[in-house]
């Protein structure tokens, strides 16, 4: 989870990231519970079902939203390219031109320019 140390903040960074993806009735019962903290009860009087569905519903698409991650990656990509870009930050502050050279290529590696140079 990197920075995300919460079931919820993960929760809700999934939903962000890979939100898109699920189905309207599915972004609707996760936005309802996420971000407009609505009760299952509440939910599902709106939506004309059980608690149960709406229960089981919210389960179902946290679980593809954690396979989208899984497979894509997007996250924890992510976390990779902003923890390298800090250190790129401190190795150019303090002047250290090999740390600057590895940490550009393995900034390239992530972004795809594996093989390429990433200074300009």
């Amino acid at each position: 989870m990197g920075l995300f140390m919460d079931k919820l903040g993960y929760k809700l960074l999934l939903f962000d990231v890979y939100g898109g993806l699920l189905t309207d009735k599915q972004q609707q019962a996760l936005a309802l519970t996420y971000n407009e903290d609505y009760s299952l009860g509440e939910i599902a009087a709106w939506q004309g079902v059980s608690r149960q569905a709406v229960f089981d519903a919210i389960r179902r698409s946290e679980a593809l939203l954690i396979n989208y991650e899984e497979k894509l990656g997007l996250i924890k990509r992510s976390e990779q390219e902003r923890e390298l870009l800090q250190l790129l930050a401190q190795a150019e502050s303090q002047a250290d031109w090999r740390q600057v050279a590895e940490v550009r290529r393995r900034l390239g590696k992530i972004i795809g320019l594996a093989g390429q140079t990433a200074e300009k």
